[in-house]
């Protein structure tokens, strides 16, 4: 989205080099549904977040237990945007579906492991122990519910790798690098 941005800044300059019966126009801006796909995952993140905490506070009625999830929520998109960052990885739609999916695991494991202490707790058992009791008692769970839904979703990593390798292989690109006579056929 960057790019396109400086792009638009340079139209005007291009412009003016033209003659002045020639105009410069952008036919098509991909980045535009990039865009609205931000704002869009933006929201259902806020949502997701505002909710989370609204019906934990609702069910539960403590206040602590409350607070767990609406600070492991927003700490776990922080380190995928800096796990990206440094691994290089770009925003593009798979990604934002990623994301979207995995803020789904994450709520959903932090809302079955808060139940299981909260029960603890209420057993009599004092909060550090009920964490330490709930969370062995289900931790195998979390984990394969978590690698099992993250399973079903592996065919969509392939279709960035697939796109990839479609528009590396369009007959435009491969012309481009097929110039001399032996490689045409």
């Amino acid at each position: 989205m960057e790019v396109v941005s400086n792009i638009r800044k340079l139209i005007p300059s291009f412009e003016s080099m033209l003659p002045g019966s020639a105009k410069l126009s952008i036919l098509f801006d991909r980045s535009e549904s990039i865009r609205d796909s931000v704002a869009d995952v933006k929201f259902t993140l806020w949502l997701t977040l505002a909710l989370v905490v609204l019906v934990i506070f609702l069910f539960l009625r403590n206040l602590s237990a409350t607070v767990i999830p609406s600070l492991a929520l927003p700490l776990s998109i922080a380190g995928t945007f800096a796990a990206m960052y440094v691994l290089g990885y770009s925003m593009d739609n798979l990604s934002l579906m990623a994301l979207t999916l995995s803020v789904g695991f994450v709520v959903d494991d932090a809302i079955v492991v808060l139940e299981n202490i909260v029960r603890h707790i209420e057993m009599g058992e004092k909060p550090f122990e009920a964490a330490l009791n709930g969370t062995k008692e289900i931790g195998f769970t979390i984990v394969s519910m978590t690698l099992s839904l993250t399973a079903v979703f592996i065919p969509s990593s392939s279709w960035a790798a697939s796109s990839d390798a479609s528009s590396a292989n369009s007959p435009s690109r491969s012309r481009s690098r097929s110039s001399s006579p032996a490689s045409c056929r």
